[in-house]
């Protein structure tokens, strides 16, 4: 398709930044949900509650999925920034704060999801600047890494960067984050 459809890369960038904008805003409507049906102190309790199902609670899916899409953001930023000119740049998925505030307060929940939402924004207008389809192509197809554990034993972390590119990175952690708040 790269060679049929102009400005391939720039588009399909912006079509992921879109999801993810899209799925920012449902996690913000979750909150105003479960706030409108329950109440502002019945919903941060229902929030935080384990579900017994899942061992897991609203809050800390949220939270989970949050701190993948804030890695790519951070990523995105640094990129346009070029604040990695001269290094590739890696995202460290397993690298993360589990019991976070915003796992258990909807309130911070909310201000990080809108920062980040916030910075997303930015960064689709970063990608349509005059209709400059460079900047959004660039963005699309940098070269980074992915870097997981490949282990499950603490004591031996096999932490593995994989080759990726940003828009591969953004359609990730849209499909991550629908996996944890659908």
């Amino acid at each position: 398709p790269t060679s049929i459809v102009p400005n391939y890369h720039g588009r399909m960038f912006s079509s992921v930044l879109r999801a993810n904008q899209g799925i920012l805003k449902q996690k913000i409507g979750l909150i105003e949900a479960l706030i409108a049906k329950h109440g502002p102190e019945k919903a941060k309790d229902i929030y935080k509650r384990n579900c017994p199902i899942a061992k897991a609670s609203i809050g800390q899916h949220v939270r989970h999925s949050m701190d993948h899409q804030e890695r790519v953001v951070t990523a995105s930023l640094q990129l346009v920034q070029n604040q990695n000119a001269d290094d590739t740049l890696s995202i460290h998925y397993d690298l993360r704060k589990r019991g976070g505030t915003d796992e258990h307060d909807m309130d911070q929940a909310n201000q990080r999801i809108q920062r980040v939402l916030q910075q997303v924004e930015e960064l689709q207008s970063y990608s349509s600047i005059s209709n400059d389809t460079t900047i959004s192509t660039n963005l699309a197809t940098t070269p980074l890494h992915a870097t997981f554990f490949l282990s499950g034993n603490p004591e031996a972390p096999d932490e593995q960067a994989l080759p990726t590119t940003l828009a591969r990175e953004w359609g990730f952690v849209a499909h991550h984050a629908i996996h944890h708040v659908r």
